[in-house]
């Protein structure tokens, strides 16, 4: 049974791998023994994740490659990556997203534009160039990073003395659309070997909003685990999600949210 979890030299590729899930991911990951690629557009945060992973002991390791999700191109070397690195696309973590802000009367057309395309056109591309180097092999897992506010609307009160932290209307519809589209391409690619899963965190604050006490407290105060995330607690759910353990689980989302979405 242990051996089903584990991920000792799956070659893995993590997108958005400089921020800060994708860091936990990354890191994560590697110490459960993969050969991780991260991808982003800015070298500087990714070498400090492949440093990381060495300092941290990890039994894998992490490489960097420079990358925009929106350079089919980039995708590519992304892939040819992990392959020369590990020997085949095992797993591939669609995590990036760069959506702009804008709240629900001052949102413009491009930034609903850009967050749809982010989120959504994105992933759609990236999951097919994943598939098709698996496809060959008959296996492979293609996790899909969500979120619950692609399953339930923010609460406008949870945000109204902290503006500045509500997440735009064009974020929830994009996320919306990975969990559909996760469901989509499981059904298409489960017969070829292919699994396809998403997960939705919940409250996940990232370092310089959780330095902020008071709205901390007031996302605590709506999640039944009486307190937010750490963004090491993405990675058990996303390894579970790539390793032969999941090797009946696809089209499912994985809600990750301390409760959050129960009440």
């Amino acid at each position: 049974m242990s051996g089903s979890w584990q991920l000792e030299g799956r070659g893995i590729v993590v997108t958005g791998g400089g921020g800060h899930l994708g860091r936990a991911l990354a890191v994560g990951l590697a110490e459960a023994g993969a050969i991780v690629v991260v991808g982003g557009r800015r070298s500087g945060p990714l070498e400090e994740v492949a440093e990381e992973a060495v300092r941290r002991g990890a039994r894998g390791r992490v490489f960097s490659q420079v990358a925009d999700m929106v350079s089919e191109a980039d995708v590519q070397r992304l892939l040819d990556r992990v392959e020369c690195e590990a020997g085949a696309v095992h797993g591939w973590v669609n995590n990036a997203y760069g959506g702009p802000g804008g709240l629900l009367f001052d949102v413009e057309r491009k930034q609903v534009e850009a967050a749809l395309g982010s989120g959504v056109v994105d992933v759609v591309m990236a999951t097919r160039a994943a598939a098709e180097r698996m496809v060959p092999r008959r296996e492979g897992s293609i996790v899909n990073v969500a979120s619950m506010y692609g399953m339930i609307s923010p609460q406008p009160t949870t945000y109204q003395a902290h503006p500045q932290y509500h997440n735009p209307p064009a974020y929830g519809a994009a996320k919306a659309g990975v969990i559909q589209y996760t469901r989509y391409a499981a059904c298409h690619l489960g017969p070829r070997g292919i699994r396809v899963n998403s997960v939705s965190p919940g409250p996940f604050p990232r370092d310089e909003i959780r330095a902020d006490d008071g709205f901390v407290a007031e996302l605590a105060s709506r999640v039944p685990l009486a307190r937010v995330a750490e963004a090491h607690e993405i990675v058990g759910p996303v390894a579970f999600l790539l390793s032969p353990a999941a090797s009946f689980v696809t089209g499912h989302n994985l809600v990750v949210d301390g409760g959050w979405t129960v009440w």
